[in-house]
């Protein structure tokens, strides 16, 4: 059986299309890496790339803590002294900051315009002569230990790439899976393979094995090379443990679950991880029905991307929340965390139970299409 999943392997790595594909991939993680980290938002935000990083850590090293309003009074007390303290041409822009401020500061005035007004003549506008809006009156969700703010920026960056990486690696699978069976029909060696000792059990059974097992791999190396590009980039993992109802890129203030960015993003890697499987278990079962590694790739991508078309026309009802289920649905860390955890997006009324009930239907997937390649191959009819 181990000499057979190599020999799978061997082919799939050999083969053109995967070459060719695994080239421009490389290139296309590349480039997500280098724009999501190096040039992310943070990163330019000075006059010169790097420059907004190192006010950004200043101010969080000063600013991690309790998430109370006192807190935020204290983050946007130091943000309008800095604003005021500093040339208007060579500002650096603290994103931190100015994310708050923009949830907490009235919206009925213009805070900027009366702070330029009063640099203007040489004043200060004082934190107390701004009316903040309150934790409580912005709707943050409330646990029995209060919230903890802190780095939270660049954990977003990390979650747009971790969402554009899933595209990625489902784009491979695909690829991968897609030459498996059809690869050998468009060859004409069925007849050949399907007549030896083992071709119609322990062949198939190989194949499925060896494309999963390729696709695994895939995967895993991604995400470690997207792990450690954010730990280089970002000087290590800073901001793991803060909330992510405080994390004011997401703005998921009133998430119902306590968790903290690390639990987040390993739960988001699960999902994509057994997504991923699912994604398999199709492609696998399109390949075995198709004459051309072609005609499986074209088919396999467009199953994938249907339900995102889908959910254009079935904006409500139960079709609408079985669509949610699948990976192009809820791949993203916003539709994550906000489908699962709405009542009206999802079957079940709590995020644990539609997070588990969405694990184990792509497992069941994958299971099931498995088990139809297996019976299909073994019965399959020679022409």
């Amino acid at each position: 059986m181990k000499n057979i999943m190599k020999c799978e392997i061997d082919k799939i790595i050999q083969s053109k299309s995967f070459i060719g594909g695994l080239i421009v991939s490389l290139i296309v993680l590349a480039g997500i890496l280098f724009i999501g980290f190096y040039y992310s938002q943070l990163n330019i935000s000075g006059e010169k790339v790097g420059e907004g990083t190192e006010l950004y850590h200043e101010v969080v090293k000063e600013s991690t803590g309790d998430f109370t309003d006192q807190k935020v009074k204290g983050i946007l007390a130091n943000y309008i002294d800095r604003y005021q303290s500093t040339d208007v041409d060579n500002k650096t822009f603290d994103l931190f900051s100015w994310q708050i401020g923009e949830v907490f500061f009235p919206k009925d005035e213009d805070i900027y315009l009366k702070m330029n007004e009063a640099i203007a003549q040489n004043e200060k506008i004082m934190i107390d002569q701004i009316k903040l809006k309150t934790i409580k009156e912005i709707g943050f969700t409330e646990f029995e230990k209060p919230l903890k703010i802190g780095s939270y920026v660049t954990w977003y960056d990390l979650y747009k790439v971790t969402n554009q990486l899933f595209i990625v690696t489902s784009v491979i699978t695909i690829l991968i899976c897609s030459l498996v069976f059809s690869g050998d029909t468009s060859r004409n060696m069925n007849q050949l393979l399907l007549s030896t000792k083992f071709g119609r059990n322990k062949l198939t059974i190989s194949k499925i094995m060896a494309s999963t097992l390729f696709s695994i791999f895939v995967f895993l190396f991604i995400q470690i090379i997207s792990l450690v590009s954010f730990y280089v980039y970002n000087s290590g993992f800073g901001g793991w443990d803060i909330s992510i109802q405080t994390n004011f890129s997401l703005k998921l203030f009133s998430f119902p679950v306590e968790f903290n960015h690390l639990q987040v993003f390993l739960l988001v890697i699960a999902l994509h991880f057994i997504s991923m499987l699912s994604i398999i278990g199709i492609t696998l079962y399109v390949s075995s029905l198709t004459r051309s590694p072609f005609s499986s790739l074209v088919i396999s991508l467009g199953l994938f991307l249907l339900p995102k078309a889908l959910t254009e026309f079935f904006k409500r009802g139960v079709v609408y929340k079985l669509l949610n289920l699948l990976p192009i649905n809820n791949y993203s860390i916003e539709d994550f965390l906000s489908l699962l955890s709405s009542k009206h997006d999802f079957l079940l009324n709590y995020f644990v139970q539609n997070l588990v009930f969405a694990m184990i239907v792509l497992l069941v997937i994958k299971i099931t299409l498995d088990i139809l390649v297996y019976l299909r191959m073994k019965k399959y009819q020679v022409t």
